[in-house]
């Protein structure tokens, strides 16, 4: 499910979601891709977890056999965006791990300078507060805006791949989440998984340490 080791990958997840409780929730996974963070999230205890990924080839659901512990992962799947998702149901949990620049590309790049697209991007953001059940989370990492490297015009090679002009700033996030009911409980600088321990280790340094590599941060929201 990952391209990382898998004892990078699992130290990661632990830290990407530490103090979320899932037990018995209900968790929406925005974007979720090749589903591992779903996975995740059912591992720990979900009770129901959906994951909205556009690209998905059809409805359906995934079973992922057990560890002897968990016999049987079931994931839902529907092939949609998160505009074209309804449903009177609420989530406990909601993920937007690397997706919340490509819930609309073109608003989102905008959104630092343009006041109609900020505001059409609130309407985004409102629906996903209207799916968040009373005292639920929103889990956003993401990457920065801005970086030392690019800034500079040179080719980041912690992150070669990173179009920068599609990230936006954690500061405006805050305040785009918060304008729609939903506070802020703490922002990380994700660690550099390449090296281990000691990337989380350097990592609680903050931004300054992390605009000099990859620039990507964590956030939860709480409704």
């Amino acid at each position: 499910m990952s391209h990382h080791h898998y004892k990078r990958s699992s130290r990661y997840l632990k830290w990407a979601f530490k103090d979320v409780d899932f037990k018995g929730k209900r968790v929406l996974d925005i974007g979720g891709g090749n589903v591992i963070y779903s996975y995740y999230a059912k591992f720990m205890g979900a009770e129901y977890c959906l994951n909205l990924e556009p690209f998905g080839a059809g409805s359906g659901n995934i079973k992922i056999l057990g560890d002897g512990n968990h016999d049987e992962l079931i994931i839902d799947i529907e092939p949609m965006t998160i505009q074209e998702f309804g449903s009177d149901s609420k989530y406990d949990v909601i993920i937007l791990h690397d997706s919340i620049n490509h819930l609309d590309e073109e608003l989102y790049t905008q959104i630092h300078k343009d006041a109609d697209s900020y505001k059409a991007y609130s309407n985004i953001i409102e629906k996903i507060h209207s799916l968040t059940s009373e005292n639920g989370r929103v889990i956003v990492a993401g990457c920065s805006r801005i970086n030392f490297l690019t800034t500079l015009g040179i080719r980041n090679l912690f992150a070669p791949v990173i179009d920068w002009h599609l990230h936006q700033l954690p500061p405006l996030l805050v305040t785009l989440f918060a304008e729609n009911g939903l506070k802020m409980v703490k922002l990380r600088w994700s660690p550099f998984k390449r090296i281990g321990r000691f990337g989380q280790l350097i990592s609680r340094i903050g931004f300054q340490i992390s605009y000099f590599m990859q620039s990507p941060f964590n956030i939860v929201f709480k409704s």
